[in-house]
């Protein structure tokens, strides 16, 4: 009798050790992706694992008023932001919505048999990408231990571009400034502001 029992307790601790070092692979790589889409937000032609890029391709000046909507709510625009995000596997064309552009290396950095899904979330100034990961390899034993044999990870990254906080900073100051001057007609200004610098975004774009 006791040799099946410690036949059972070893294959048990053998199929948590498996888990374990399954769960550690979901969750090193999901913060590695998360970590390298956030490093490289700066610009979207980089290369996804070391970020160095090509001299001469940059990230449009008026991307952020548009795709990023880091300004919009200055200038009372509404951001989609249910569109920032990508799942996988099979993740689609990411398409001139730039924002998914910088998403899509991270998803295709992700194995090939995970589900799980990557995002771009913002409130305020503050941004971040969020990965989400699965890995569905079944290890039946554990799933009657555990209730759930599935491995699983959830890792974020901030987004933190000091040239561009000093930027957007300077950009609210002004135009805050401009605001209080204006007094009563500070929303047709805001509007006109806006609508001047959707134009531009507009025209980059083309």
């Amino acid at each position: 009798m006791l040799m099946p029992t410690l036949l059972i307790v070893t294959f048990l601790l053998l199929f948590y050790a498996l888990f374990t070092a399954q769960n550690a692979i979901v969750h090193y790589k999901s913060a590695v992706a998360a970590e390298r889409a956030a490093f490289n937000w700066s610009h979207a032609e980089s290369e996804f694992a070391t970020g160095a890029y090509e001299d001469g391709r940059y990230d449009g000046l008026y991307w952020r008023l548009t795709d990023d909507a880091l300004l919009q709510g200055l200038f009372g625009w509404t951001a989609d932001e249910s569109a920032d995000s990508l799942t996988f596997p099979g993740a689609t064309d990411p398409g001139d919505r730039l924002t998914l552009r910088k998403l899509h290396p991270a998803v295709e950095a992700m194995a090939v048999n995970w589900r799980g899904s990557i995002r771009y979330e913002r409130g305020g100034l503050q941004r971040e990408i969020a990965v989400s990961a699965e890995d569905p390899g079944e290890l039946s034993p554990l799933a009657l231990l555990r209730g759930s044999s599935v491995a699983s990870s959830e890792s974020s990254a901030p987004v933190t571009e000091p040239a561009e906080w000093m930027r957007t900073f300077d950009l609210v100051r002004y135009y805050t400034g401009k605001v209080k001057r204006e007094g009563g007609g500070a929303e047709t200004y805001i509007g006109k502001a806006g609508s001047i610098l959707g134009r531009k975004a507009d025209a980059q774009s083309q």
